[in-house]
């Protein structure tokens, strides 16, 4: 496959993969189930629906809290209801101290969540009064103090109940300081609240029961309905910027997190991840220099010949030929038996033989008849002849 088509198919499976992801991004087959509640999410553990309900009911007297608490509550504030709702909430100690002293100033406090800020117990003295347990289940029952009416929850993960850890208030000590108003599975109080100066906190330890997937539902609608009922206040603060740990504040509002908050960009910003992983796999790689093509080779050993006997010709030099020829065959001789021709000697001649099973007659017919032409000043073209001769003989009798 070549170049062009690799990179065509790689386009066309991006573009599929993206409009897959951009169709499909907002589709209902597909829910996160992580315990967020907050406002903007619709998911089955989200907080929309809450809020919204919140929201016409208090209309223009209903604000959304985007800063820490130091920065919205005070003690000059009077009949305000604060409203905290997620898996755990994030205290600094100022933020504390405007707390206690907006409850303390005859406002309450409602805070919905499976963990509550030990700063905040300590306090309170909830410490000293009971210990936050938990209890595994997939199903409970709960009811407020003194009716009959029972509500039924499970823990719902991918559309299958399965066992959850409900935590409630255990080993009470304290009950003219903490009121129960509530409890799932007869003894387990979930719902409580405690006396702060002019005003009350209330405490509920199970969110998902303020969660999307349960406000849904009309029977289940009923019992936040009655919780609602305990704070007839004129003003509520939402607090959404709590839930945030404290050391991802900073990052809260960085542009990747709108980015990723929106379906369409989310699925555009890891194609372009994709993309790049792709460009990196199959172009960062270390290129080689083209490598030329090269002509094969020729042989001109024919033309080489052609070309020197035309010059040996003209010349008419025989003993040069005579010469060259010797050259050539003594290092024929190097080549092929590996035999050093720089003394030439009776002991030569005999190995030359013995190497190449040419008689040693012949091998010193060949040395005498060269040492008889190089006394000559010149030669004649019949001792040349004779002299090739020799020397082809051997050629074509070795081995």
């Amino acid at each position: 496959m070549d170049k062009k088509k690799l990179v065509i198919i790689i386009g066309v499976l991006l573009i599929v993969v993206f409009l897959f992801f951009l169709f499909t991004a907002g589709s209902n087959k597909f829910f996160n189930w992580n315990e967020t509640y907050r406002i903007d999410s619709k998911q089955p553990y989200g907080g929309y629906i809450y809020h919204e309900l919140m929201k016409s009911h208090y209309g223009d007297a209903f604000t959304v809290m985007e800063s820490p608490v130091s920065a919205n509550l005070s003690s000059d504030q009077k009949q305000s209801l604060y409203v905290f709702l997620g898996p755990e909430a994030h205290y600094r100690y100022e933020d504390i101290d405007s707390l206690t002293s907006f409850i303390s100033a005859g406002n309450s406090a409602l805070l919905v969540a499976s963990i509550f800020p030990y700063d905040l117990s300590y306090e309170l003295y909830l410490d000293e009064c009971g210990v936050m347990s938990s209890e595994p289940a997939e199903k409970i029952t709960m009811k407020f103090k003194e009716q009959p009416e029972e509500y039924s929850y499970e823990y719902i993960m991918y559309w299958k109940a399965i066992n959850n850890y409900w935590s409630y208030l255990d080993s009470l000590s304290c009950p003219d300081e903490i009121e129960v108003l509530a409890s799932f599975n007869e003894d387990k109080p979930n719902f409580f609240r405690t006396k702060l100066g002019q005003g009350y906190v209330y405490f509920h330890t199970t969110p998902l029961v303020f969660s999307n997937y349960y406000l849904k539902k009309e029977e289940t609608l009923k019992y936040v309905e009655q919780v609602m009922a305990y704070f007839p206040a004129e003003q509520v603060y939402w607090d959404e910027f709590s839930k945030t740990p404290l050391d991802r504040v900073e990052s809260k509002d960085s542009p990747l997190k709108y980015i990723l908050s929106q379906p369409a960009l989310k699925w555009a910003w890891y194609l372009l991840l994709i993309t790049c992983l792709i460009y990196i796999i199959f172009y960062a790689k270390r290129r080689q220099r083209i490598i030329p093509v090269l002509e094969p080779n020729t042989n001109t050993t024919i033309e080489f010949a052609e070309t020197m006997g035309y010059l040996y010709f003209e010349e008419q030099n025989h003993k040069k030929i005579a010469d060259h020829k010797m050259n050539l065959f003594l290092a024929y001789i190097r080549s092929n038996y590996h035999l050093h021709t720089n003394v030439v000697d009776d002991n030569l001649m005999k190995r030359i033989s013995l190497k190449s099973q040419v008689p040693l007659e012949e091998v010193q017919r060949i040395f005498k008849e060269y040492q008889r032409l190089d006394f000559k000043v010149e030669i004649d073209a019949n001792d040349l002849v004779v002299f090739h001769n020799l020397i082809e003989s051997f050629y074509q009798k070795s081995k």
